[in-house]
C-alpha cells in the first residue's frame, strides 16, 4: 500500500468551492475527473501515478475563472498558463499534497492542451479526458471530430469516443 501524497477530498472539494456554483466550469471539473479516473484504472495506471493525474485533473481548469475576473473576461491559454502555478500550488499545499509532486501536477496542467507535442502516459490520459467532456460539452463540428479522433491513443479513450460519435447519430 502506497502513502497517499495528499488529500484528494479535500483537493477536489477546494477547486468545487473555488468555482463558487458556477454551473460549466463546475461539471467540466466533475466531468475530467471522473473520466481520468476511469482512464487511468482501465489502463493500468500505478496508484501513485492515478493520484497524480486526478489532481490535474480536479486542476486542469482552475485558472480560467481567476483569468476572467483579472483579464476582463480573457481566459486565453497564454494567461491561464502564467496564473495556473500560483494557483495549483495553493491548491495543493491547501490539500497537504507532497510539495515533490507539485511539479508534476503543475506540468500537466500547463500542457493538457499540447496536442502537437509528445505526450507521456498521464499527459495523454488527461487530454483524452478533457477532449472527451469537450465532446459532449461543446458538440464539435464534424471536420473538427476527424482531428480529435486522431489524438486519442488508448484502447479506453478511442472506445469512449466511439460511443460519443454513435451516440450522435441517434
Amino acid at each position: 500500500m502506497h502513502k497517499l501524497m495528499g488529500n484528494e477530498s479535500e483537493l477536489l472539494y477546494g477547486a468545487l468551492c473555488y468555482e463558487r456554483g458556477h454551473k460549466r466550469r463546475t461539471e467540466h471539473i466533475l466531468k475530467v475527473y471522473a473520466l481520468a479516473k476511469l482512464l487511468g484504472e482501465r489502463e493500468n495506471v500505478s496508484p501513485e501515478e492515478r493520484e497524480i493525474l486526478q489532481a490535474a485533473a480536479i486542476l486542469h481548469d482552475i485558472a480560467i475563472g481567476y483569468c476572467k475576473e483579472r483579464y476582463n473576461g480573457d481566459a486565453c491559454q497564454a494567461n491561464q498558463k502564467k496564473e495556473a502555478p500560483g494557483l495549483v500550488e495553493k491548491f495543493l499545499r491547501e490539500a497537504q499534497y507532497e510539495a515533490s509532486s507539485f511539479p508534476r501536477i503543475l506540468d500537466l496542467v500547463l500542457r493538457h492542451h499540447g496536442y502537437d507535442e509528445p505526450r507521456e502516459k498521464l499527459l495523454q490520459l488527461l487530454i483524452e479526458a478533457d477532449l472527451l467532456v469537450n465532446c459532449y460539452e461543446t458538440a464539435p463540428g464534424s471536420g473538427e471530430l476527424q482531428k480529435i479522433e486522431s489524438l486519442f491513443q488508448t484502447e479506453t479513450g478511442k472506445n469512449l469516443f466511439s460511443l460519443y460519435l454513435a451516440g450522435r447519430k441517434e
